[in-house]
């Protein structure tokens, strides 16, 4: 069978024999993308940044293995995906919660209201995106990942299901499910602001 994806096999190749370019250059296309995948998932920029660098080494430790059925961004993602799913199973079934307050920046040392503070005017697209944002938390896991990587990362739907190892139609019930969900929570919320 040949591979789907040849030039990302021969990077894989030159990243498997020790080229270090080949690994950097891998790295700085995807590392963003993959840290964003896993901030999303966990809410914690610490825990993201910890389980992107166990995937790194995931990746350098298993390239070799890579055949190029998928593209090495979709198998990154794998890789990646199955290290989020670790760190929330050690965290348990409740997410990390960030303890620093929104507000702070806006009070000086003593509690008072910071007077060169500016106050921001009213954007309703800000406030849908942090409503949508919301919303897209609230879902179960599997919904929220793939909405993320189609979505948001743009990823085509069959690297999705690859990388989420689901079935494409079971993937489209996902999404379908997903974007009801955050489509009925948005409702709800814009509405309760009227």
């Amino acid at each position: 069978m040949s591979a789907a994806h040849p030039d990302d096999l021969a990077l894989a190749q030159q990243i498997a024999a020790g080229d270090e370019a080949a690994a950097a250059t891998f790295f700085t296309n995807h590392g963003g993308e993959l840290f964003g995948f896993a901030r999303k998932m966990l809410s914690d920029a610490s825990a993201a940044e910890d389980v992107l660098q166990e995937a790194m080494l995931g990746v350098l430790r298993s390239i070799s293995k890579y055949d190029g059925r998928v593209s090495l961004r979709a198998w990154a993602f794998a890789i990646l995906r199955h290290k989020v799913v670790d760190q929330i199973r050690k965290q348990g079934r409740d997410m990390l919660v960030s303890t620093t307050d929104p507000e702070l920046e806006n009070y000086d040392n003593s509690g008072s209201w910071n007077a060169n503070q500016s106050i921001e005017p009213w954007d309703e697209q800000a406030e849908l995106l942090d409503i949508v944002r919301y919303c897209m938390e609230q879902l179960p896991h599997n919904q929220r990942e793939a909405l993320h990587l189609r979505a948001i990362e743009g990823m085509p739907a069959q690297e999705v299901a690859e990388v989420l190892e689901m079935s494409y139609s079971n993937l489209r019930q996902t999404l379908h499910r997903g974007r009801q969900s955050v489509r009925r929570c948005t409702d709800q919320h814009m509405g309760e602001d009227s």
